[in-house]
């Protein structure tokens, strides 16, 4: 008797740790739980077939757990033409959610959900390439943990919030491919130093750059296919670290000739199609990296500077301006004897 209760136990107690259902006890309930909830908003997508109620949720496609505590935290949803409808307001009850992740879905719609503002260890947001529409809401700024927010290649309008600024951990915004509309902040003066890499393009923001963005030194600065007017040389400097400066395709206009440029760090300088006036800087020539130069379409006058990197470039690199001279182009002899 004594040995078949002891047989008994030992297969209840391996039952027990083996099962189906203890191991999907590792997935946190509450978790689970908004995890469905979640499917059920979004009408069940394919994407989403893998979470089964009744396997663990740490197991399921698109997040991923921590493994000591077994609590969500990345959650990231990706490449479905089907997936459609609004954010489910139940992604702001994932309270241990770190990065959130909204990738080529066309057909989610809708404005930004005021939920995801509950997140507040939330480090990346990525919400890129859908349908999403409406301002870029204020209740981003209570999100102090974010290091990324890319809200590219969406349908977002209106303006861009001054509060964004108030973000002191972020590294890298891109608000680019939308219909953003008015300036750049005066407030994006105030990133924590050196500021975060900031793209910008293919909006219709239109303005001066706020003077402040000059004691900013991000890697990296993509202004470019705007309505932007005025001066923009003091985002230039020979101390800076910048490494891509894209201010293509705008309506800047400044004296180049009176900018300098950090010798190590600059790889891409992009002014085409601009109002740009005065002589292409003899300093550009010790840039030791540059990699991609376009100054056509502005109002440049003077020799082209030999040397360097700058032997590179093409003379479609400096086509259609005022009178630039000496090669690629043709010689500034030649033309001063016509």
């Amino acid at each position: 008797m004594g040995t078949m209760f002891g047989n008994s136990l030992h297969f209840l107690l391996f039952m027990l740790l083996f099962s189906p259902v203890a191991i999907s006890e590792l997935c946190n309930p509450h978790d689970k739980k908004v995890l469905l909830q979640i499917k059920k908003d979004l009408n069940n997508p394919y994407l989403l077939a893998s979470w089964d109620p009744k396997t663990d949720c740490c197991e399921w496609y698109c997040l991923k757990c921590d493994p000591k505590t077994h609590r969500v935290y990345d959650l990231f949803l990706q490449t479905d033409t089907d997936l459609s409808g609004p954010i489910p307001p139940s992604v702001g009850d994932l309270p241990y959610l770190e990065s959130l992740e909204f990738h080529k879905l066309p057909k989610l719609t809708g404005p930004m959900q005021p939920a995801i503002a509950k997140l507040t260890k939330l480090k990346y947001l990525l919400i890129t390439s859908t349908g999403i529409s409406g301002p870029i809401p204020d209740f981003l700024a209570q999100l102090k943990n974010l290091e990324l927010l890319h809200l590219s290649f969406n349908n977002l309008s209106g303006t861009i919030p001054p509060s964004l600024s108030q973000l002191p951990n972020l590294l890298s915004l891109h608000l680019d491919r939308n219909s953003l509309t008015g300036p750049i902040p005066d407030s994006f003066g105030s990133f924590t130093k050196p500021g975060p890499d900031l793209i910008l393009s293919h909006n219709q923001l239109s303005g001066p750059i706020p003077a402040s963005l000059g004691q900013l030194d991000p890697d990296r600065i993509d202004f470019s296919r705007n309505k932007l007017e005025g001066d923009a040389s003091f985002l230039f400097g020979r101390n800076k670290k910048t490494q891509i400066l894209d201010l293509s395709r705008n309506l800047f206009s400044f004296d180049f000739s009176k900018v300098g440029f950090p010798k190590k760090s600059l790889i891409w300088l992009d002014l085409n199609h601009n109002k740009i006036h005065g002589s292409i800087p003899a300093g550009l020539t010790t840039v030791e990296n540059l990699q991609q130069f376009n100054v056509s379409y502005n109002q440049l006058c003077g020799k082209i500077p030999q040397g360097g990197e700058l032997g590179r470039f093409d003379k479609y690199s400096y086509l259609h301006n005022k009178c630039l001279c000496d090669p690629p182009l043709p010689n500034c002899k030649l033309i001063d004897a016509i």
